[in-house]
């Protein structure tokens, strides 16, 4: 069984070179875990990683009868950890899930709005960030499937906070300022949206079938531009920032 020492007081067991046999795999698992274990003892690694992908999910429970537990999973792997020491610090694992609403107004006056199947009220468009994907493309997506507006990004002017959110974690909602580029709504996500609509700003905030919370938003970052996405000489290499949102310099 391989694995390489990282940096971050850990040893990673390297998953393709377990064997992948389960009727074998306990018996060689459990004399290479105690030489593992002897050399994490020598060098003050007090960590021990192991991501097994799905196809080798039968190897979880063994895993489990040598002291690993679970510390995060994705669709197709699952990572285990071992605590070489009882008090040992694990970095931590996955705690917020990431969404983004669009607030794009245009010269009439109007908000864009939208309303989900089964919901009686409307609602900025927007949706799920994915992993690893940016803020200013995840919003232009949303926007274009829920609307088929193409829309380019100006400002990040709101955040809200919820936890707990769903499985336990926490939720950030960025509120995205975007331009239209396009005015002719074309729903294209038509399973989950049912109506896309430009409304007056004082019409959205004097309907009540609206939450209280979205015409408060609509209501406060209408006229707000707020951080804007920029860019830095130098930032480049292994900690480069993928995303800066400084606030806007002063004229």
């Amino acid at each position: 069984m391989e694995f390489v020492l990282d940096k971050f007081n850990g040893i990673t067991i390297e998953s393709d070179s377990i064997v992948d046999c389960s009727k074998t795999f306990h018996a060689s698992f459990h004399a290479s875990l105690i030489e593992i274990i002897n050399l994490a003892q020598r060098t003050k690694k007090n960590l021990i990683w192991l991501t097994l992908p799905i196809h080798q999910s039968h190897l979880i429970e063994p895993c489990i009868r040598e002291g690993f537990k679970f510390h995060n999973c994705l669709e197709t792997e699952l990572t285990l950890i071992y605590k070489n020491a009882p008090d040992a610090f694990v970095p931590f694992i996955p705690t917020h899930t990431l969404g983004a609403g669009a607030l794009i107004t245009n010269h009439s006056g109007e908000v864009l709005v939208v309303k989900e199947h089964g919901m009686d009220s409307y609602k900025l468009p927007g949706g799920h960030i994915e992993l690893g994907e940016p803020i200013e493309s995840a919003i232009q997506r949303e926007v274009f499937e829920e609307t088929g507006i193409e829309s380019h990004f100006a400002g990040l002017v709101g955040m809200t906070v919820k936890h707990p959110y769903r499985f336990g974690k926490s939720n950030m909602y960025l509120i995205c300022r975007m331009l239209p580029a396009t005015y002719s709504i074309n729903i294209q996500d038509q399973d989950e949206i049912v109506d896309a609509k430009w409304v007056l700003i004082s019409d959205y905030l004097e309907d009540t079938n609206n939450s209280l919370f979205n015409r408060q938003m609509v209501e406060k970052l209408s006229n707000e531009k707020g951080l804007e996405l920029t860019q830095l000489e130098g930032n480049r290499g292994i900690h480069k920032k993928q995303e800066i949102f400084f606030s806007k310099s002063k004229d």
